[in-house]
């Protein structure tokens, strides 16, 4: 009698536990979405507006006509995703129906610079620097002259081979701004005169930058020491190519 009543209680606890597996079971498949072909298809930006048959009928099979939706007055954004146009395949043809292809000014900076958009625009596609290079947002790019020493930006064009150095500065840059004696302050011996003029007659702007100076104001910190061991303005001034940084009177006046 034990063993019976024994064999029926695991019974119950088997079987009893069953259910409750297959229900779990049947609750999980219920959470998983199946989306018709219709849905799927609608959910593609070109068939919102077409079917799918009409869309792929030939004779013009996976052309897209551009001017024809502009015509109807879509715009740019209601296809494309607008941040920065990263997943556009640019062509002047297109872009030019939009952006007026122009002289942009950057004038951040002590030397203000022009970029002509139109002329670029008219030696090389719009894809050669967009948006690989430069984002198609106004500001998104924050260049420096490192950055463009070292091959980004305008650098990957000019490098000198390609295009013009980055180093001929006149080429880009006003350089009036410079066209000036600086004055640094030096307690003691004297303030220091120095003819921006004089030095961008006798050598090129890459004689100095950013060779032995930094592009950034006040970015140098120079020291005499560092001077007497060939740096700064000491890489010229050493005797041989101009005077000797000895020659104190030459630079400090008291």
């Amino acid at each position: 009698m034990r063993w019976l009543i024994a064999i029926i209680t695991i019974s119950a606890l088997i079987f009893g536990c069953a259910p409750k597996k297959a229900e779990k079971g049947v609750a999980e498949k219920a959470a998983e979405k199946i989306i018709s072909r219709d849905e799927a298809v609608g959910s593609l930006p070109c068939f919102k507006c077409h079917s799918y048959q009409k869309f792929s009928a030939p004779p013009r099979r996976g052309i897209f006509p551009h001017q024809k939706h502009m015509s109807a007055g879509y715009h740019c954004n209601q296809c494309h995703d607008p941040r920065g146009h990263r997943h556009m395949v640019v062509n002047r043809n297109i872009c030019s129906n939009c952006h007026s292809m122009k002289m942009i000014t950057f004038d951040r900076t002590v030397l203000p610079s022009k970029f002509n958009h139109e002329a670029h625009a008219k030696l090389f596609n719009c894809k050669e620097c967009h948006p690989g290079i430069f984002l198609m947002s106004a500001g998104a790019a924050h260049v420096t002259m490192k950055d463009i020493n070292n091959g980004a930006y305008c650098g990957a064009c000019h490098d000198g081979k390609k295009a013009f150095a980055s180093s001929e500065c006149a080429k880009c840059h006003k350089m009036k701004g410079f066209e000036k004696e600086l004055v640094y302050k030096v307690d003691g011996i004297g303030n220091v005169v120095f003819s921006h003029k004089f030095h961008t007659t006798a050598f090129s702007c890459d004689s100095c930058h950013a060779k032995h100076f930094t592009m950034k104001k006040g970015g140098s910190k120079v020291k005499m020491d560092a001077m007497y061991g060939g740096k700064f303005c000491g890489a010229c001034h050493n005797g041989n190519i101009a005077s000797p940084v000895t020659d104190c009177a030459k630079c400090h006046k008291g």
